[in-house]
């Protein structure tokens, strides 16, 4: 492999935690778009394992390597409702989280090819500027930002903290469409600090990306719902020393999943996640997820 073709995968490899994988920075699932009432306290716990193989570039898969992401996460958030009949809602929100990755030797022959730790922290708040809780209609906007507090070896081509700040701002409108089924959307752009530390004294820097995700619910009964979500990916070149480049993910992601609702607000979502089409960097193999979740005052 030429030199430039091994810093591309080098590139590519340092995102295995970070931007899981090319996709959304903001992982949303069904129901987080429902304003909850006044006073509530959210607790979600969510883990994860992601396959990967790659790296790929212009569409082209370069080498049979494969690479893994086990991904834990603690999100936790209070809502806050005001204006005339509480008309508008905030929830401050915190999110923390664990991993461990690694990628194969066919992939990289140099030490630091594994990883686990602490990721970076992330603060931010959802406002809801919409919200009809009769119909179940509601529509938001939410800004985070990460900070550069989670594990990171400079040395190491594989990390779990990005060592950049990073701020993600999305909308979010969720639709009923009759009694039985209902519609989320939701646009994300992310905006990136720079690395100046990657592979030790070398500055990554990486353009804006811009997500686009919906996902269509299907009401099977009042404790079981069905779903199926696409996302579209597109932006997030990367450049080294304003040199060496790799190009947009341009990836395509299907997922399909379940929920659960139990007693006392307890709600269990399960999902199966896989890219369908990627240009560059690695491909999601079939992750799977599972998200636990209650709200109480």
């Amino acid at each position: 492999m030429n030199r430039p073709h091994l810093l591309r995968v080098l590139i590519a490899l340092s995102s295995l935690a970070g931007s899981a994988a090319h996709g959304a920075q903001n992982d949303q699932l069904p129901t987080d778009l429902v304003a909850l009432p006044d006073g509530s306290i959210n607790v979600a716990l969510y883990a994860s394992h992601l396959p990967l193989s790659g790296p790929w570039m212009d569409g082209a898969k370069l080498r049979s390597g494969e690479g893994s992401t086990n991904l834990a996460v603690l999100r936790i958030n209070r809502h806050y409702a005001f204006g005339e009949n509480d008309k508008y809602s905030i929830a401050p929100v915190l999110v923390v989280s664990a991993a461990d990755s690694d990628a194969d030797s066919r992939l990289v022959l140099t030490p630091g090819r594994q990883a686990s730790g602490f990721g970076d922290l992330r603060l931010g708040a959802a406002f809801w500027f919409h919200k009809d809780d009769v119909n179940r209609e509601y529509a938001a906007a939410t800004a985070f930002i990460s900070l550069p507090t989670g594990d990171y070896e400079k040395a190491n081509t594989v990390n779990i903290g990005e060592n950049r700040v990073k701020t993600v701002f999305s909308l979010g409108w969720m639709k009923p469409l009759g009694t039985s089924w209902v519609l989320d959307l939701i646009p994300e752009i992310a905006i990136f600090g720079d690395n100046k530390h990657y592979l030790n004294n070398r500055r990554l820097s990486q353009d804006t990306a811009y997500a686009m995700t919906g996902m269509l619910r299907y009401k099977a009964t009042p404790k079981v719902h069905w779903y199926t979500s696409a996302q579209m990916n597109r932006g997030g070149v990367i450049e080294v020393d304003g040199v060496q480049r790799v190009g947009a993910p341009e990836n395509t992601r299907m997922a399909v999943g379940t929920i659960l609702f139990g007693s006392n607000n307890n709600m269990l979502q399960l999902r199966y996640s896989r890219d369908v089409q990627i240009e560059n960097g690695f491909r999601n193999e079939g992750e799977m997820a599972i998200r636990w979740s209650t709200y109480f005052k």
